[in-house]
């Protein structure tokens, strides 16, 4: 009886696509401040997203975003019914909740943020440096850090 069960999942899978088989990804947030406001966070397919303008969340259309509380110093969310394929996730830590990442008069950060692959750059980073590879399921960290 099992094996006929399993077939059977199989062959509905097979007949309604992708959500059977879909790549669960969780994403946790440490090094943040404080848990004033709270996390934003995006996420970019190579495939579904313009990559061309990450970590832009505004612009380069995410195939998942959200606002995550803070706890306990993290923030933690998993979006699932993702493809696999490629992608970054560009963070910021909105202290103040006004959905945006605040500079100064310089148009330096004053609030954190972070990618993927937590590269240490000046300037922002591009898709290339922050893409990974999503199969399955696959948690990723990364570090809020902060200029000011």
């Amino acid at each position: 009886m099992m094996i006929r069960s399993k077939f059977a999942a199989a062959i509905i899978c097979l007949a309604f696509g992708p959500p059977c088989f879909a790549a669960e990804l969780t994403i946790s947030v440490d090094s943040l401040r404080n848990a004033q406001g709270n996390v934003f966070i995006c996420v970019f397919s190579a495939e579904g997203s313009n990559v061309a303008l990450f970590p832009d969340c505004d612009k380069g259309k995410p195939v998942r975003s959200g606002k995550v509380t803070i706890s306990g110093g993290k923030a933690v969310i998993t979006y699932s019914g993702l493809k696999d394929g490629v992608y970054a996730v560009a963070m910021i830590h909105d202290e103040n909740a006004n959905g945006k990442l605040d500079t100064n008069f310089l148009g330096l950060p004053v609030e954190g943020y972070g990618v993927s692959n937590n590269p240490h750059l000046y300037g922002a980073p591009e898709f290339g440096q922050a893409k990974f590879d999503l199969a399955g399921k696959k948690t990723i960290g990364i570090t809020a850090e902060y200029l000011l």
